[in-house]
């Protein structure tokens, strides 16, 4: 039986679109990728590397009582993957948690996916980037479009105290003063 969810396209598979499945895919992908078969991951955690595909791919639910332990053996986030397996096996959970405005699942669920694997394994960049998002109440203000990155990369170079200390005045005046200049 396909089990069909409003926001989510239908499959052959009643699982494949959920959270749970993507994260155990992008989890055994990239342990295959590092060398690690399926074959030895499904004998740590005493599953055949049939059922361990098959929840993978979406074709099974992930069970609720081993969602932890698969977690520690493939190494992502405990909380994180317990809590997209109790979406999958409980659709109306994802709206319930979502909709609690002290639980941050959504969100952290989708940059976890976004990241292809646990937030801890995120670089001390890319946390420190998400750090200055977040405690910014307008982080638009000072986020970089694409365009925008050459010529701050250019500035960045040629002045390498830019990051740090801004730029003098008598280059501000220097770039206002290219603003008055007939294209």
């Amino acid at each position: 039986m396909i089990v069909e969810h409003p926001n989510v396209p239908r499959t052959p598979y009643p699982f494949a679109d959920t959270d749970a499945a993507r994260m155990l895919r992008g989890r055994l992908d990239g342990q295959k990728a590092a060398g690690v078969s399926l074959r030895t991951l499904a004998k740590r955690m005493r599953y055949s590397p049939a059922v361990l595909s098959h929840m993978a791919n979406g074709r099974v639910g992930v069970p609720l009582d081993r969602a932890t332990e698969i977690a520690r053996v493939l190494e992502l986030d405990e909380r994180d993957f317990l809590a997209a397996v109790v979406a999958q096996r409980a659709p109306e959970a994802r709206e319930l948690l979502a909709g609690d405005r002290t639980s941050n699942y959504g969100l952290v669920a989708e940059l976890a996916m976004m990241a292809g694997g646990s937030l801890s394994e995120l670089s001390e960049e890319q946390r420190t980037v998400m750090r200055e998002v977040a405690a910014d109440p307008r982080p638009a203000r000072r986020w970089l479009s694409v365009a925008e990155l050459p010529a701050v990369a250019l500035i960045r170079e040629v002045r390498p105290g830019f990051r740090e200390h801004g730029l003098s005045s008598s280059d501000m005046n220097w770039i206002s003063s290219m603003t008055e200049i007939d294209p």
